[in-house]
């Protein structure tokens, strides 16, 4: 199991950090499983949760390293844990994981149905007409 610290997430911001955990996981080429315990966040970014850290995480650092490992190809599952909603004043946590994750899923659907660069034709190549015997000319 692999970690990053929250204060090198706070230094490089949650897309670089994300990368370099995609990279410390070895993502490219295996696939991997993404737990977001919520309470990793500031207290007063996220109080909705049992155990607030103490040098947590703002929500916008978590929200970006979410995005970037969501969006990953060989992301296989994910869970998002710690929220209480007994701590949720008004509901604003839970609209908060809301609107995350229907952002997170829509950019991961974005980025699953963009064709990859394997299958993108080379440049220069055209259209390839095919003869009735079965041959390309």
């Amino acid at each position: 199991m692999r970690h990053i610290h929250a204060a090198d997430i706070q230094s490089k911001g949650g897309i670089k950090a994300a990368h370099e955990g995609l990279a410390q996981v070895h993502a490219d080429a295996r696939e991997f499983v993404l737990h977001l315990d919520v309470d990793v966040t500031l207290r007063k970014s996220f109080p909705a949760v049992n155990v607030p850290g103490s040098g947590g995480l703002r929500f916008d650092d978590v929200r970006e390293s979410f995005i970037e490992f969501v969006k990953h190809k060989n992301l296989l599952g994910l869970d998002v844990a710690q929220y209480n909603p007994d701590k949720d004043s008004g509901d604003s946590g839970a609209q908060k994981l809301v609107e995350l994750l229907v952002e997170a899923l829509s950019v991961r659907l974005e980025a699953l149905s963009a064709p990859s660069v394997e299958s993108a034709p080379e440049p220069g190549a055209g259209p390839q007409e095919m003869s009735s015997s079965g041959t390309t000319a």
